[in-house]
């Protein structure tokens, strides 16, 4: 009984810490997206004729963000 409940203990740690890393690199992620006007920009210089808005591109981000 107490190897089992040091076994899930060890467990929990390891999730515990994965879960912190996914956290950590979803911040970091966040923080590299460049601001939804540049995008913009950026998708209207590769394709001029695009039909998305500046309100679309921060629909978007506004998605991204709550992973």
């Amino acid at each position: 009984m107490r190897s089992q409940l040091a076994t899930a203990r060890g467990d929990r740690e390891e999730v515990e810490t994965q879960l912190a890393d996914l956290k950590q690199k979803s911040a970091t992620a966040r923080k590299d997206l460049p601001d939804a006007a540049t995008i913009l920009s950026q998708l209207r210089n590769k394709r001029k004729k695009t039909p998305v808005t500046l309100a679309d591109i921060e629909g978007i981000l506004e998605i991204i963000e709550e992973f």
